[in-house]
């Protein structure tokens, strides 16, 4: 059942309503005119009662179906200005609910540092690592908990910041170096010494292919062609 709350002068009053007359807990379907509500606001304060609206979606979460929950977070997580409290649940929810808030919603660094407290799996810190506008503090956690995956997904991220500690690790990591290289590569804030050291050594390794590929022609008895006279 679809709650037509757009006519009414109190839409959250007329949901609690619908609430009250549910038989049970079928009522999960009504987080979707709450999530309407929201984003008929475009996340403005005053719009509804926020202790309000709180208390309806939290008591709505709970009998809520996955696919339901699943639904109020991906049509919120986009606005900003959801109540603290909305926002802690969705958090701490399972990660297919989490996650449109964990890689959408206007999160502090304080909510992405209680997020990998919760949940440092790679899924998670690989769609953190993709955020603009990540802290230092978030950041310098990714790299300490991430794997290479997460490693090189933060650092091709140039809207994400990065300490100086930050740059020299991804710098002088010699596993699949040259992954990393190419990665760093498309930031544009990296330190002088940084670029310098992955300039030298982009320009060896791009040496060193062309000497293995005159080495192997030459074994098939090919002529390698000169680029000059």
């Amino acid at each position: 059942m679809d709650v037509n709350w757009r006519n009414c002068e109190d839409p959250l009053g007329k949901i609690r309503f619908e609430i009250a007359k549910s038989r049970g807990g079928e009522c999960g379907h009504l987080l979707k005119p709450l999530a309407e509500l929201h984003a008929a606001g475009r996340g403005r304060s005053g719009h509804y009662d926020a202790a309000l609206y709180t208390e309806t979606v939290i008591h709505l979460l709970g009998p809520a179906t996955l696919f339901e929950r699943m639904a109020f977070a991906d049509t919120v997580a986009d606005i900003g200005g959801l109540p603290s409290g909305v926002l802690g649940a969705l958090l701490h929810d399972v990660y297919l609910v989490s996650r449109p808030i964990i890689e959408r919603a206007r999160l502090s660094d304080d909510e992405l540092m209680t997020v990998i407290a919760k949940d440092s799996s790679e899924s998670t810190l690989l769609v953190i690592a993709q955020r603009s506008g990540t802290g230092v503090p978030v950041t310098d956690r990714v790299v300490e908990l991430g794997t290479f995956k997460v490693h090189l997904t933060l650092a091709a991220n140039s809207e994400a910041k990065l300490s100086i500690e930050t740059f020299d690790f991804f710098s002088n990591m010699t596993t699949a170096q040259s992954d990393m290289d190419l990665a760093l590569a498309k930031r544009s804030d990296l330190p002088v010494s940084i670029a310098k050291a992955l300039y030298q050594r982009i320009s060896e390794r791009a040496a060193r292919r062309v000497e293995e590929m005159m080495i192997r022609d030459s074994h098939r008895g090919r002529r390698f062609l000169a680029l000059g006279r």
